[in-house]
């Protein structure tokens, strides 16, 4: 019953029970000082922040029970956030090739953590080293911006570059929720950020400074800004293919050059087909030994009393020759 236990289970998550969320990626210039912000979703004591798989201690960056924390190069500050949530906020300073990788930042040990999250850097000679980091994501997919300022204010809005007039004004709105062409706002009351801003089919036209928040846009009561950079990764450079290679066992995210949806889908297809039929197999087979089983033990009983009859049999029993006497018939000559 294990086995067809797991059998069942294997049929139900099938294979997209494999592919998880895709991590996110940030991209920074060589030589540049970038920070970004780790969501959790507990708080806790002990923080930590490593790299690759977490196992050894080369790859812990950061350990502590502070709320700060500084090694080398990098920087770590925890802050509680609503609803029993931490966040950790990571510095790099003066970013260098070999900083390009996967990462980890939690609560906990790093190799059982409470709470976590995995992002991938990469690093690159083409951005501005001022910027910090870039939110990289790929054209054709959309992104969601977050702004987790405490001050809330009933008119919302979303913006592209500096916001100093009103062409670089995307959305700006007192509803909770809006929707321009392929840009939104939306204010959730009771979430972890608050106010979130999306934009779908990402193309490399996108690609710039975000900015989105309360009050006017032009000059306004508070709001959070990010850079994104949107690209195309169907042929990523040499070092993004060997962050993709190491990232496969160190996060469940889906690697950043997957196959075509089409081959996809007839591999998922092959592999419901098989494992429905190994489903169908295996309750063939446990029907008919059931059924088998039945059949031996109900022959075994009648074995047995046909033998324990046998057994209990005595030819000198004048029970036994009474009733002959009684049904053998007498001939008359």
């Amino acid at each position: 019953m294990k086995i067809l236990h797991f059998l069942f289970f294997c049929f139900l998550s099938g294979p997209a029970g494999l592919i998880k969320e895709k991590h996110n990626i940030w991209s920074a210039a060589e030589g540049a000082n970038a920070s970004l912000r780790c969501p959790l979703t507990l708080s806790g004591s002990t923080k930590f922040f490593c790299k690759e798989k977490c196992e050894r201690a080369e790859d812990i960056l950061i350990k502590t029970d502070g709320s700060t924390a500084q090694s080398g190069r990098y920087s770590i500050k925890y802050k509680n956030g609503a609803s029993g949530r931490g966040i950790v906020f990571l510095t790099f300073t003066q970013m260098i090739k070999s900083d390009a990788g996967m990462y980890r930042c939690g609560l906990g040990r790093p190799s059982a953590p409470d709470s976590y999250s995995d992002f991938e850097v990469r690093v690159s000679n083409d951005l501005d080293r001022n910027v910090g980091f870039y939110r990289t994501q790929t054209e054709g997919e959309k992104i969601t911006l977050v702004c987790s300022s405490t001050v809330y204010g009933h008119r919302k809005f979303f913006c592209k570059n500096q916001c100093k007039n009103e062409g670089e004004i995307l959305i700006d709105t007192t509803n909770n929720k809006s929707e321009s062409g392929r840009y939104s706002i939306e204010y959730r009351p009771r979430s972890v950020y608050g106010l979130y801003a999306t934009i779908t089919q990402l193309t490399k036209s996108d690609t710039g400074q975000y900015r989105f928040g309360y009050g006017n846009p032009l000059s306004p009561d508070s709001y959070a800004g990010e850079y994104v950079l949107v690209i195309d990764d169907s042929n990523p450079p040499a070092s993004t293919l060997q962050t993709a290679t190491q990232s496969e066992s160190v996060t469940a995210g889906v690697s950043t050059h997957c196959p075509d949806s089409s081959w996809l889908l007839v591999v998922r297809a092959s592999l419901d087909g098989v494992l429905l039929m190994a489903v169908f197999l295996m309750l063939f087979y446990i029907s008919k030994t059931r059924r088998n089983f039945g059949l031996n033990t109900r022959e075994n009983d009648t074995n047995m009393e046909l033998s324990v009859t046998h057994e209990n049999w005595d030819p000198t029993s004048k029970h036994k020759e009474s009733k002959s006497s009684r049904t053998k018939p007498t001939l008359h000559y």
